[in-house]
C-alpha cells in the first residue's frame, strides 16, 4: 500500500436495511477507484480508497469487528456538510497484519 494514510478521527458505522455494514466518513477529493477494505481481525482497518489515498479507521466497535467476520464487502458513504458526496462498496481483504 503506497498510498498516503489519512486518519479518520470520527466516523459512524451502522447496519442499513439491507443488512450491509455502512461506514460514514468525511468526503475526500476525487473519485474512489477500486476501493478495498483491509482488515486483520483487530481493532483497526484501512480503507484503500484509490492509488493516492488510504484511510485508517481506528478503534472499530466490537459489534462491527464481529460483523466483519461474516461479510465480503462494506458500504462506504462519504459525507460533506451533511450531504452525501460518494457512496460505494469496498471488498473486504483479510490480511494477516495491517501495516501500522
Amino acid at each position: 500500500m503506497s498510498a498516503d494514510l489519512d486518519r479518520e478521527g470520527i466516523y459512524d458505522v451502522v447496519t442499513n436495511v439491507n443488512k450491509e455494514l455502512l461506514f460514514c466518513i468525511r468526503a475526500r477529493a476525487g473519485i474512489p477507484n477500486n476501493p478495498r477494505f483491509f482488515y486483520d481481525g483487530g481493532p483497526h482497518a484501512i480503507l484503500y480508497r484509490d492509488a493516492k489515498r488510504s484511510i485508517l479507521l481506528e478503534y472499530l466497535p466490537k459489534s462491527t469487528r464481529q460483523a466483519l467476520a461474516d461479510l465480503d464487502k462494506v458500504l462506504i458513504a462519504e459525507i460533506d456538510n451533511d450531504e452525501l458526496k460518494n457512496e460505494y462498496f469496498a471488498a473486504i481483504c483479510r490480511i494477516r497484519k495491517l501495516p501500522l
